[in-house]
C-alpha cells in the first residue's frame, strides 16, 4: 500500500543523499526513494522518513552534518495522483 502522508528529506545531490542515508539508518528505518515530482531543485533520491511527528522529523534531519542549503525537510499528503507538498522549516 502506498503511503499517503510523510515526511521526505531531498538533497542537492547525490553525494549528500547517500551520506544521509548512511547516518539515518542507524537510528531510523528510511527508505530511498525517488525524489518526488513535486520537489524540483534536488538530485534524483531522497530519503522518505519512517511514519514520525513533525518534530521527530525535525530532529532527524538536523542531526544531518550539512549546511542548511544542501538538504530540504519536505511533508507530503496525498496519494501520487493528487499529492500536495510543502517545506518544514528547521529553525
Amino acid at each position: 500500500m502506498e503511503r499517503t502522508d510523510f515526511y521526505v528529506i531531498s538533497f542537492e545531490n547525490t553525494h549528500y543523499a547517500m551520506t544521509a542515508q548512511k547516518i539515518l539508518r542507524e537510528k531510523y528505518a528510511i527508505t530511498v526513494i525517488p525524489t518526488l515530482r513535486e520537489v524540483s531543485q534536488s538530485c534524483g533520491i531522497s530519503v522518505m522518513l519512517p511514519e514520525m511527528s513533525q518534530e521527530e522529523a525535525v530532529s532527524a534531519a538536523r542531526s544531518l552534518p550539512f549546511e542548511p542549503n544542501m538538504f530540504q525537510l519536505y511533508y507530503a499528503q496525498g496519494d501520487k495522483n493528487n499529492r500536495h507538498v510543502e517545506p518544514v522549516s528547521l529553525a
